[in-house]
């Protein structure tokens, strides 16, 4: 009798027991943000979700916005309390019913909490009225529009904020009888609101998307609809310049039009979802945003001027083209954490070099690619700041500080190799694989890595480990070897390294001789002696970078330094040409040649250049020279020969690109008093050399010249702020002139303005103003700013976008040389034991050419 009660125990207690686990609940602690813990939790359980929003849209900026929210989501087994992501969830929300029952708002550190009890096993219903949050709004009197990425969707209204949980969206607005507006979906009816000057506009369902790609603008905006492969196309804009609109009409409806041809035809798949229309915002944070249905642009960057250099024209076709490939690479299939965000902007960019070539036939597009992708991205992977490509990311709130160059311009280099190594068609076939696979879902850098691995017999999750999850990049140190007879020449590449880590790519060797130049394929193998080449004959120089795929510095032997210091203008290919500069300013930064003879070899060049992209890249060169390395007494040194050479090039140019591009140059290095009053002249003027000048440029010149003149920049200022016709512009000069003010006190009077984050929500605003307050003729006086600068970035990270926090810190440090700067930004970094080490990164970016400057 004991035994068989002892069993009927052990029966009843094994019955609890796997009825407790059958009730088990993944249970989350809440935190601000949205954790990966949260979004791996609610992946499991959140299915099917669906919002439909409604916006009531004030013409009054300041008044807030009404809105409401009818959510559907699909809910596993065995759930626990459901997190809505909402940031003001206390004070924000005026009602919430769950299933058709009106329950308690329950707000926890920026989420709404939906209470176990309250939902079913599958469909669940919710209802929620409130006032939108502005973070994600950027509010005009004449305009509005949202901007969500990576995770302001939750500032705006209440949602599962992670991108991994895709959605329906519709949408209803409610705004102004004469605005227009752009949305996602079609606009399927627009009615007007009795007795009132108001209309409400409904807009389809779309298909699954993220919720940082969910967007609208409305406001008085024109609008061009033209016909694209039978559908219909429309553009918003604000630009006030009739002229200027008719002039860029059909180029950027064609730019678009070939980016999608193209890119349907090498993915196999046609455009992924029902429209695609798009709006120019004049100051927008970012060139282009994504969004399904309605990318947003800066306005500027598509309406070029009629002077437009040849760099700006394919600037816009590249960004069109970037911003039509997320389409495919970013929003049909999406990330599935923001760890991975770069994996949508390395396909975006890297398919735009390839959308581009055709509409650029005279354009050398390996010197293209090589000038757009290397240059930025060692800015940053040379600095103390380095990354990974592919960054870890805890919590979403933190995803900002992901972005830059490492992100956008390395990142395609090394798809670049990735391509060359697999080959182009492979690697095609492999793309068209993951986007059928993964379409309108999720996937990781893994997930690709995993499939391309399949269709080759390269080991590329070793190749990955090294180039997308390492930071830095290879430094090679070469070596040469005689043998005994002098018959032979031995190159070796070492790999300097204090990790021992090292990369492995194959690079491309330029040798110049005295009659001919030849190049030599070199596999650099992931190991400290890389690799080498064995020559019959010494060369005159050797250029190790001579690809486009090559990335890392390789350094200049002294025979080779001294050959492209005097002979690098003469080298007949451009690509070349602009590989060798490249590699004299890496060599420069890195202190193996004096910045005289640097600066001696680029004025010799300036005006016997005669590609538009590498004399674009050698003036960038000599400016950065010219103001971060130069003494104040060596630049007064330099004042007449560089004046002259500049006034020359662009008194003498043929072409109205080239033209300006050395104007530019001129009226930004200009110093003397009689360039200066040349510099008045033409402002005064309003041309020059018979070449009007824009509005923009106009304003630009001014601007230059107030930092030259402070005792009479109050009054040009005013003037000039009198002669902008649009809108728009006259905006922004009135909020930057401030800055450009010599009187002290509109100086602090600008700087205390921005230290608000109500002031700041024009972005780009306020980076040109800080750019001007701390430009080199400021420096002495705006050097004071530099302690609060520094001390306000995490509060900007936290209310910028993703981009400000770096635009920030490198506008506060623009125009800084020297060592006082240079050791107020060790001094910050010192103290700050625990500060934010992503922030950190963005700072020491941002300080390394003071750093270099100062060593």
């Amino acid at each position: 009798m004991a035994m068989q009660r002892i069993f009927i125990y052990i029966i009843i207690l094994m019955v609890l027991w796997v009825a407790s686990c059958e009730d088990k609940v993944w249970q989350v602690p809440i935190e601000p943000g949205i954790s990966w813990e949260l979004a791996s939790y609610r992946a499991t359980k959140v299915s099917g979700v669906a919002y439909a929003l409604t916006f009531d849209l004030p013409e009054n900026p300041s008044t807030p916005i009404q809105a409401s929210l009818d959510l559907v989501f699909v809910l596993a087994p065995n759930w626990d309390d459901i997190p809505l992501d909402f940031k003001g969830a206390d004070s924000l929300v005026s009602t919430l019913q769950v299933n058709g029952n009106t329950v308690e708002i329950i707000g926890a550190k920026e989420h709404i909490i939906l209470k176990k009890n309250c939902l079913n096993e599958g469909v669940n219903q919710v209802r929620i009225t409130f006032t939108a949050g502005e973070t994600g709004l950027n509010r005009k009197p004449q305009f509005i529009y949202s901007l969500l990425v990576p995770d302001r969707a939750s500032t705006v209204f209440p949602c599962f904020d992670q991108p991994n949980l895709k959605a329906r969206f519709s949408l209803q607005l409610e705004m102004p009888a004469h605005w227009d507006a752009l949305a996602n979906g079609s606009l399927e009816k627009a009615i007007p609101l009795p007795d009132t000057k108001r209309k409400k506009c409904y807009y389809k369902e779309t298909a699954p998307i993220s919720t940082y790609l969910f967007a609208f603008t409305a406001g008085e905006y024109q609008r061009i609809t033209r016909i694209i492969d039978g559908q219909e196309v429309s553009m918003l804009y604000r630009e006030s310049d009739g002229a200027k609109v008719r002039s860029n009409t059909d180029e950027i409806f064609a730019l678009h039009q070939a980016s999608i041809e193209w890119m349907e035809g090498y993915t196999g798949i046609q455009m992924p979802f029902e429209k695609l229309d798009f709006a120019l915002i004049p100051d927008f944070q970012y060139g282009g945003m994504e969004h399904v249905g309605a990318i947003f642009y800066k306005e500027a960057s598509l309406m070029l001027d009629n002077n437009a250099t040849t760099n700006q024209k394919i600037r816009r076709a590249s960004l069109i083209a970037h911003e039509t490939a997320h389409l495919w690479f970013g929003d049909l299939v999406t990330m599935h954490w923001f760890s991975d965000v770069w994996l949508k902007e390395v396909f975006a960019n890297f398919m735009a070099a390839k959308i581009v070539n055709p509409r650029f036939p005279s354009v050398n597009h390996d010197l293209n690619f090589l000038m757009s992708h290397q240059p930025s991205a060692y800015n940053e992977d040379r600095s103390q700041g380095s990354h990974p490509i592919q960054q870890p990311l805890v919590n979403l709130q933190e995803a900002g500080t992901l972005y830059g160059r490492i992100i956008y311009q390395k990142a395609p280099v090394v798809m670049n190799m990735l391509e060359h190594k697999m080959g182009d068609v492979p690697f095609r076939d492999g793309l068209r694989a993951y986007l059928q696979r993964f379409a309108y879902s999720n996937a990781s850098w893994d997930d690709l890595i995993g499939l391309l691995d399949e269709l080759t017999a390269e080991d590329l999750a070793s190749w990955s480990n090294s180039w997308v999850k390492t930071y830095g990049m290879p430094v090679y140190a070469p070596s040469l070897r005689v043998d005994e007879d002098s018959t032979q020449y031995e190159w070796r590449f070492i790999q300097r390294n204090d990790r021992d880590k090292y990369w492995a790519q194959e690079a491309t060797l330029a040798l110049f001789y005295p009659d001919t130049l030849i190049k030599v394929t070199v596999s650099l193998e992931d190991e400290r002696m890389a690799g080498k080449i064995v020559l019959d004959s010494l060369p005159l120089a050797v250029l190790a970078n001579a690809s486009a795929r090559s990335y890392g510095y390789f350094p200049l032997d002294q025979a080779s330094q001294d050959h492209f210091l005097h002979a690098t203008p003469g080298i007949e290919d451009p690509f070349l040409r602009g590989a060798a500069w490249m590699a004299l300013y890496e060599d420069f930064l890195h202190h193996t040649i004096d910045k005289h003879d640097m600066l001696g070899a680029l004025l010799m060049a300036i005006p016997l250049e005669n590609d538009p992209l590498n004399r674009d890249y050698i003036l960038q060169v000599f400016q950065t020279i010219y103001w971060k390395f130069l003494t104040k007494e060596e630049r007064v040194h330099y004042t007449e020969q560089v004046e002259q050479i500049l006034y020359q090039a662009f008194t003498t140019a043929l072409l109205p690109s080239e033209q300006l591009t050395y104007f530019r140059a001129f009226y930004q290095t200009a110093l003397s008093d009689s360039a200066i009053a040349q510099l008045v002249t033409i402002w005064e003027c309003d041309e020059i050399a018979c070449l009007p000048l824009t509005e923009t440029e106009s304003t630009d010149l001014l601007a230059e010249i107030a930092l030259r003149i402070p005792h009479q920049a109050d009054s040009l200022i005013y003037l000039q702020w009198s002669h902008i016709r649009n809108p728009d512009r006259k905006d922004r000069f009135a909020f930057i002139a401030p800055a450009l003010s010599g009187n002290p006190l509109k100086m602090d009077t600008f700087f205390n303005t921005i230290r608000l984050p109500e002031n700041r929500v024009t972005e780009p605003w306020v980076v040109d103003g800080l750019s001007y307050l701390n430009h080199p003729l400021k420096a002495d006086y705006s050097i004071k700013y530099l302690p609060d600068c520094l001390a306000m970035m995490q509060e900007i990270q936290a209310t910028g976008d993703i981009f400000f926090p770096r635009q920030f810190i490198t506008a506060a440090l623009s125009g800084h040389q020297s060592k006082e700067a240079a050791n107020t930004v060790r001094h910050f970094l010192s103290v700050q034991k625990d500060y934010p080490y992503r922030l950190r990164n963005k700072i020491l970016m941002a300080s390394d050419l003071l750093f270099r400057a100062n060593l």
